[in-house]
């Protein structure tokens, strides 16, 4: 293992796929057509990379350069920078429409939100995580699966073992695949994450601009409204979540 290599492993928590089978699996699952342009987070060594490129386009990210050779170069853009800094970047420049990537599980949570932000522009997302944010996000009772849960239709596909990576991870990773849903519910949460650095009463101002500001305020007189998005708790998120579906 070289040393820029094993730095990023320090540094990001990237577990390198290097089980062939598991590769081609994932693929396969992202049902990739010739004009999918796919990002790809952590691509390492290159395993998944290339295969992607058997399909479509890729852009291709990481926090380190690594050499590799691909049959298909004129239709690969590395990049070697933090995603959670560029992911808005790259998306108003290559117009991804889909994700698919093993990424570094100490990201899982602020890539997500992103990746809620890119709800309608995103066809199909699939990732392999840490099991432990894989069932995060497929239960109710914490605001990261309240909102998966409402925006998306979630399979998981697999479970993979430690053995599948280098190094291998401590514990067991899920091979997830979300699909966008659209509905009242949905589109309410998307315009929510879209606001979500306003206080929720002003943020529901904007989402419901036909209605007066009085009628706002009734609709939002609960304390909870007071607070930001992401600084609910898990059980107030949960309090949030039966006021928006009666509303």
């Amino acid at each position: 293992m070289d040393e820029s290599y094993a730095r990023n492993l320090d540094q990001t928590g990237q577990h390198y796929m290097i089980d062939p089978d598991l590769i081609k699996f994932i693929v396969n699952n992202a049902e990739l057509e010739k004009d999918d342009i796919v990002l790809e987070i952590g691509y390492g060594k290159g395993s998944l990379t290339k295969e992607l490129l058997k399909k479509c386009k890729v852009i291709a990210v990481d926090t380190e350069e690594y050499k590799f050779d691909v049959k298909d170069a004129k239709n690969v853009i590395f990049i070697n920078d933090n995603i959670l800094q560029v992911f808005n970047e790259l998306y108003e420049k290559y117009t991804f429409n889909k994700i698919v990537a093993n990424i570094p599980y100490n990201i899982s949570e602020p890539l997500m939100r992103l990746i809620f932000k890119k709800h309608k522009e995103l066809e199909l997302v699939v990732l392999t995580i840490g099991q432990h944010f894989a069932d995060l996000l497929t239960r109710n009772d914490n605001r990261i699966g309240i909102i998966a849960s409402h925006m998306y239709d979630i399979d998981l596909l697999k479970t993979v073992k430690p053995r599948s990576f280098s190094p291998p991870p401590r514990v067991d990773s899920e091979v997830i695949l979300l699909e966008p849903k659209s509905d009242a519910l949905s589109d309410m949460y998307v315009k929510l994450i879209m606001l979500d650095d306003r206080k929720l009463k002003n943020a529901f101002e904007k989402i419901f601009f036909e209605k007066t500001k009085r009628q706002v305020k009734e609709l939002t007189k609960h304390p909870l409204f007071d607070k930001k998005l992401y600084e609910l708790s898990n059980k107030e998120f949960m309090e949030l979540d039966e006021l928006l579906t009666k509303i």
